[in-house]
């Protein structure tokens, strides 16, 4: 989902802390408080809101702090060969139209990343859910490095969340080396009772053999195993650069709908949400991603965005036609954060799209 989740496949020391802030709270605390204070003081450090309160709708502008001087290290060694050539990915046709209920979709939601091994207390996230009133949960499945290890966790928690009315969207860090391995961990995921499938469709940095070819061929194998399911792309933020050389129209007729990180860092948000919406509608619905995590370590501001910041992400996506939003990570965002994506009234509609 960043740059510092998986470079090469190694992954990052603060991703590996999972027994801290709100992931401990996770593992043993009843529910998660929407105020701030106690135990989640140290995600509580947002920038320029000490606490949530009610912001204006609509929400005005608001520019986060100048973005840090990071160091610029030399380029990362290319990637090996992948473990299929790209001579041997077979080229697939375009699928044909299909009517799929996007509902899991809509609204409010927030990704949990988890790897193997992390031991998770289903009942306090799908409290803290509640609490929330969120409507989906992004849950970390499995990866090609990691394998498909969500299944126990699944077990428990796709029957929980559906009790409350909350859908369970299974995501996954596919680096298409062999695309159609990668594939399977969709249908092992779909087995466990999943309400949509996301993958993690990252770019060359982050270790993803991403061409045309196949993504194509890896989003078709998906797509098949899905059914009625949707498949989200979650896919780069749109940008001048990224629209140059992503493939997002050859995801588009694989995909039911893009999921773009919108990590703003010190960008204004609504500005950056209004342009991925813009670039990514004509293709396909869009539900994207805003950020909840501290984006110092890769060139951002130092902290975490303030609750206006995350109001003014999810005000402009709702008014510039999203499906939904959601916020990435519950392990890295804090009171604040959470607070704002709670309170902010969005009104969920029920209708299919194909």
């Amino acid at each position: 989902m960043k740059a510092t989740i998986l470079v090469r496949g190694v992954q990052s020391v603060h991703r590996a802390v999972v027994t801290v802030g709100i992931v401990s709270l996770l593992i043993s605390a009843p529910g998660i408080s929407l105020q701030s204070g106690g135990a989640l003081d140290r995600h509580s450090k947002s920038r320029g809101q000490p606490a949530m309160s009610a912001y204006p709708l609509p929400a005005p502008p608001v520019e986060p702090p100048p973005c840090v001087r990071v160091p610029i290290g030399p380029p990362p060694p290319p990637l090996p060969p992948p473990s299929i050539p790209e001579s041997s990915v077979p080229f697939v046709a375009a699928v044909g139209p299909r009517r799929i209920s996007l509902e899991a979709l809509r609204g409010k939601g927030i990704w949990i990343t988890v790897f193997p091994g992390d031991p998770v207390n289903v009942s306090s996230l799908v409290e803290t859910a509640r609490r929330a009133r969120l409507q989906s949960l992004y849950v970390r499945t499995g990866s090609t490095h990691d394998g498909f290890y969500g299944g126990p966790m699944l077990k428990r928690l796709v029957p929980l969340a559906h009790r409350y009315g909350i859908a369970v969207i299974a995501w996954d860090f596919p680096t298409l080396s062999n695309p159609a391995r990668d594939a399977e961990r969709a249908a092992e995921a779909f087995r466990y009772g999943v309400d949509a499938f996301s993958p993690d469709i990252e770019e060359e940095p982050e270790g993803t053999y991403i061409t045309a070819r196949r993504v194509v061929y890896y989003l078709s194998l998906v797509r098949k195993d899905a059914g009625t399911h949707p498949v989200i792309a979650t896919v780069p933020r749109p940008t001048s650069l990224s629209l140059a050389h992503y493939p997002y129209a050859q995801e588009a007729p694989f995909v039911d709908a893009f999921a773009p990180m919108v990590y703003w860092s010190c960008t204004e948000p609504g500005a950056a949400v209004a342009v991925a919406l813009e670039a990514l509608r004509p293709l396909r619905p869009v539900v994207p991603i805003g950020q909840d995590y501290n984006m110092g370590s890769e060139g951002g501001p130092v902290g975490l965005p303030s609750g206006l910041e995350v109001w003014r992400f999810i005000d402009v996506a709702r008014r510039d036609g999203a499906l939904g939003v959601s916020l990435y990570d519950l392990e890295s965002g804090g009171p604040v954060q959470l607070a704002a994506l709670t309170r902010f009234p969005w009104t969920r509609t029920s209708r299919k799209t194909g």
